[in-house]
């Protein structure tokens, strides 16, 4: 270099990158161009780049004193611990639900009139950890170096923790899942999910590897519908699915039988049910069995 420059630019990643180019260039259409060539770069490479790029600009200028600016700008958007609590990490359904989002949602998410965010996602889908807090790591990693200013970051939190909590307000699936065996009815919605609506569900949302990532998935894929319509008829058939399940389970032991008996036990039956609060078939039942076993115990 022809000139000695004393103050050292903090570049340690591409976003530090970026934020030095909005710093530095002020037309659009060379930030969109000089954003690409950023991508390109390796981050070994960073450094040399910005510096050029200040040095170009800023030919005659006080470079140390550009520099301090540029360092400034790049520690002023960096998100801090207060901007990321936004993210509530204990709220386990919507960390999966932002997880999922981000992973499964490739187009644009429109923020503002004419600001538009891109997601890249590359996520690690198949740590063999694959617990929710990784996936809150990832999601805060993803945040963190996504090539958008502070407070375009900010907005992006915002938004999809309102849309979470739109979903939430009318959620179904998961009081129902409560009112239910979980051993039993977790594995069995899953595989429904998989088998009758998406079978590929692992591979566009997450690994499954206990029975709380099956529950997860469960919420996720729901909550993940944009339509409510289709989404409340999907739920509906699938509680329809699973109360006929259940009633086969109950049967399968069971025989129908058919007989022939005076006009009046009709009334009588529907007299002993409703004193009982017992179905006609369970009424029956007691009535043989009491019989049986006294006349065995007498024997």
């Amino acid at each position: 270099m022809a000139f000695t420059i004393e103050t050292k630019l903090k570049i340690k990643d591409k976003y530090d990158a970026f934020i030095a180019l909005s710093y530095i260039e002020k037309d659009k259409d060379k930030i969109i161009r000089k954003k690409r060539d950023i991508e390109r770069t390796q981050n070994n490479l960073l450094y040399d780049f910005v510096l050029t790029e200040v040095e170009k600009e800023y030919r005659g200028s006080n470079i140390d004193s550009i520099i301090s600016y540029i360092n400034k700008e790049i520690e002023n958007n960096k998100l801090s611990k207060d901007d990321l609590a936004l993210i509530d990490k204990n709220n386990q359904r919507l960390i999966n639900w932002i997880y999922c989002f981000l992973k499964k949602r490739r187009h644009n998410f429109n923020f503002e009139k004419e600001k538009t965010l891109e997601f890249r996602i590359s996520f690690n889908s198949n740590n063999e950890n694959n617990l929710y807090i990784i996936r809150f790591n990832e999601i805060v990693n993803y945040i963190k170096e996504l090539n958008q200013l502070k407070y375009n970051k900010i907005i992006l939190i915002k938004k999809l923790i309102s849309e979470y909590n739109e979903i939430y307000k009318n959620d179904s699936i998961e009081s129902w899942i409560e009112k239910n065996n979980k051993d039993k009815i977790i594995p069995w919605a899953f595989n429904y999910i998989k088998n009758e609506l998406d079978q590929d569900i692992e591979n566009e949302l997450f690994n499954v590897l206990c029975l709380s990532d099956k529950h997860a998935v469960i919420l996720s894929f729901f909550d993940l519908y944009d339509d409510l319509t289709y989404k409340k008829y999907h739920i509906s058939n699938m509680k329809k699915a699973w109360s006929q399940k259940k009633l086969r389970d109950k049967n399968k032991d069971r025989k129908a039988y058919s007989f022939v008996m005076d006009k009046d036990i009709h009334k009588k039956l529907d007299f002993l049910s409703d004193l009982y609060g017992k179905t006609k078939n369970e009424i029956v039942q007691e009535i043989i069995q009491e019989k049986y076993y006294s006349l065995q115990n007498k024997d």
